[in-house]
């Protein structure tokens, strides 16, 4: 008979990364165990899971007292945790350490004690790691953050890296991208950039959008941006600068791996992410990347697949824009072999290994 595994993630209508994994992880689990998930406002086995109503600092606490309420209640089940708060087996952090999050955004102790968010944030995210089993960082970045921020044993943290999704994120020979290109009017003579994420201003895109200026001053250029964001402030700075022409937003998009197979190189000049799948479904894709230091997937990065910067802004620095200049000449089909043990299934046989130990 199965065992019952409970996941769980406060936002689960969005179209985020961790959502994302959510449902990824909903769906390869059900092999295993009979698989639930948990989120704010939804009804399970009889009981309303709270945190869906009010502030935002609010509804992780609610949400994080009602689910553990529920858990005390399922002692033969086991929990795997997306979210602060919660008490599991399983903590998986891929949210990062808050605290190191606001150091760097330099988020000063008054700002923080004015936004009630960066008081509560901690405070639950101490709870999930003292409370909890096994801490899982997705990057040895955030592993490092963790060790810092808490003193943690070693021993009680496991770094299990994000995974793709093989048979999406895969390459495509040379013939099948050209006809990709031309169906989608990235023409030959242009060299195509593509930045996809939401909260841009986080992720960096000023800065890429710099760096389309630029490239644009040494070849023909067009940056193609996906997600949301503001769309009013960067078309604006797009005009200031004289490259609207070169730009097109997309929105969002459903199906990015035909993006991450067509387009020259990956831009994510973001300023703090635990790990990027879009870096590493980019780099499955046969995509070199571009991103800095602060992000997690910035650990698949090798001379031959990308190029890590030490900040956003020296996203469009001469050498950034010299290593661009030649990333089309880059091996596709090697850059989508340097990533190929990070799938997902890699990713579920190691969390099933977790459990195991925890058994």
């Amino acid at each position: 008979m199965k065992k019952q595994l409970y996941i769980v993630r406060k936002e689960f209508d969005g179209f985020g990364g961790a959502e994302n994994v959510a449902k990824r992880y909903l769906e390869a689990f059900k092999k295993y165990f009979n698989v639930s998930l948990i989120y704010a406002g939804c009804e399970i086995e009889g009981h309303s899971i709270k945190g869906n109503t009010g502030p935002g600092w609010a509804r992780s606490v609610t949400f994080a007292r009602s689910v553990n309420e529920f858990l005390s209640t399922r002692k033969d089940g086991i929990a795997l945790s997306m979210t602060r708060g919660v008490s599991a087996h399983i903590f998986r952090m891929g949210d990062g350490v808050h605290n190191k999050w606001l150091k760097r955004k330099n988020t000063g102790i008054f700002s923080r004690l004015l936004n009630p968010t960066h008081i509560v944030t901690p405070i639950l995210e101490a709870r999930s790691i003292k409370n909890s089993h096994w801490i899982v960082p997705n990057s040895r970045l955030v592993a490092d953050e963790v060790r810092d921020e808490y003193k943690l044993p070693t021993e009680r943290i496991k770094v299990i890296n994000n995974g793709f999704d093989s048979n999406r994120f895969r390459h495509i020979i040379k013939t099948d991208r050209m006809k990709l290109r031309g169906k989608h009017n990235l023409h030959d003579s242009c060299l195509h950039l593509l930045f996809c994420a939401n909260g841009w201003e986080r992720k960096g895109l000023s800065h890429v959008i710099k760096l389309a200026e630029k490239l644009n001053a040494r070849i023909p250029c067009h940056l193609w941006i996906a997600g949301r964001g503001d769309h009013a402030h960067y078309s604006n700075l797009a005009n200031g600068i004289g490259i609207s022409e070169s730009i097109t937003f997309l929105g969002s998009v459903s199906n990015t791996s035909i993006w991450y197979q067509m387009v020259d190189v990956f831009v994510l000049p973001t300023l703090y992410d635990p790990f990027s799948n879009s870096c590493l479904e980019a780099l499955a894709c046969g995509c070199p990347v571009v991103t800095t230091n602060s992000n997690g997937a910035g650990e698949c990065i090798i001379q031959e697949n990308g190029i890590i910067v030490n900040a956003p802004s020296a996203v469009d620095s001469d050498a950034v824009v010299d290593w661009i200049l030649t990333a089309r000449d880059i091996d596709r089909p090697e850059i989508s072999r340097t990533v190929q043990s990070l799938n997902s299934e890699n990713e579920i046989t190691a969390y099933l290994n977790l459990l195991k130990l925890d058994e």
